[in-house]
């Protein structure tokens, strides 16, 4: 199906590890780049990285940020100049990876699926951070809005303690930013599942089949994302040399988040099962109705149409063909055939309503 390309992994068979070779063109990434201290900040557009490290700057830390994959010479620029390994600059090229933390000497190396803000079906891109004492580096898969403006804001106007805070302080900031974003996105799909409840008892039991569908298959997506990043963040809590305690309280925080999007999505997908099975069995009952209807019309007509087909045949010597009464005699059979069967019908509650027809009337008469 489509929705696994995104998931797999896009390398050449037989590359070598760490070599950077974009499977596709780059499309044109965008460069920020924020310094700031406790008293002031920097916010650049820079055109090129020699320009970013021309900068003589005594705040403390810089938070470079890509807007889209870079391409293959910039990346190599950033290996020269940061002393970014290439086994995660490649992991940036080919933008399949799942939640996961990895340390290469003096940089830590974070992944985390940064859910898109177009506003369609629920999407991800990929997010890479570079965690150094002295930087943050952040490459995003998509150029064109993220959930990041929050820390920007806070960076701009000193709220909370950002500022005061290193680079691993201004990673967690936006490692949780990203954790919380999925809240609104859990909610809408609740709500939808919630509205698609109340359309099958609006509409009488008529069941919207693909609806259902989909609301899983995005359930589905979103915890793919969501699972893997409660053991990356349980990693990062146990990383005693990069975070103090105070980043490993919000640490655990960030982590009950993940955990609360979890069982959000867990009780999503069990009532989203439970209204695909109540679908599946509204639609058997409804087919049951009808068979039931057709049986008992068939029933009736059965016995009357052979009588029919009997005085119907043309043979010369019949008896009570002459009869004056015969033809009412017939009918008056045909009717007590189909009085008996009704009635017979009405005994074993054939008659009775169906359960459609009662669930109308109770939201009727409550």
């Amino acid at each position: 199906m489509s929705h696994r390309l995104n998931h797999r992994r896009i390398h050449p068979v037989g590359a070598i590890p760490g070599s950077l070779q974009h499977p596709t063109p780059a499309a044109p990434s965008t460069l920020s780049l924020f310094a700031f201290g406790p008293e002031t900040f920097i916010e650049l557009k820079p055109q090129s990285l020699q320009e970013v490290s021309e900068l003589h700057s005594d705040l403390p830390v810089r938070w470079l940020n890509f807007d889209g994959i870079p391409d293959t010479a910039t990346l190599q620029e950033l290996e020269r100049i940061y002393g970014l390994h290439s086994l995660a600059l490649e992991d940036v090229l080919n933008p399949s990876q799942r939640a996961k933390v990895e340390s290469f000497g003096a940089t830590l190396f974070i992944v985390l699926p940064m859910p898109l803000t177009h506003g369609g079906p629920f999407s991800t891109e990929q997010l890479a951070l570079f965690l150094n004492p002295n930087f943050l580096i952040t490459i995003q898969q998509y150029p064109g809005g993220d959930c990041l403006d929050c820390i920007r804001t806070r960076i701009r106007h000193r709220e909370g303690r950002i500022r005061e805070k290193g680079s691993a302080y201004l990673a967690v900031a936006i490692i949780d930013a990203v954790l919380d974003y999925y809240f609104p996105i859990a909610n809408s799909l609740g709500e939808r599942i919630d509205a698609i409840e109340e359309g099958i008892v609006a509409k009488n039991g008529t069941p919207d089949m693909f609806a259902i569908r989909d609301a899983k298959h995005e359930l589905a997506k979103m915890r793919q994302a969501v699972w893997p990043m409660r053991d990356a963040v349980s990693q990062l809590m146990s990383m005693e040399s990069w975070f103090d305690l105070e980043h490993r309280l919000f640490l655990r925080n960030a982590l009950d988040h993940v955990n609360r999007v979890i069982d959000i999505l867990d009780s999503d997908r069990m009532l989203a099962s439970d209204l695909m099975e109540l679908s599946i069995a509204i639609a058997n009952a409804r087919l049951g109705e009808v068979t039931k209807f057709l049986t008992m019309i068939a029933t009736i007509f059965i016995p009357i149409t052979f009588v029919a087909g009997v005085y119907g045949m043309n043979f010369k010597y019949m008896p009570e063909l002459e009869w004056p009464i015969g033809y009412y005699l017939s009918l008056a059979l045909m009717l007590a055939i189909a009085l008996s069967l009704t009635f017979v019908f009405w005994r074993r509650g054939w008659f009775a309503p169906s359960v459609f027809v009662t669930r109308r009337r109770q939201r009727k008469h409550p």
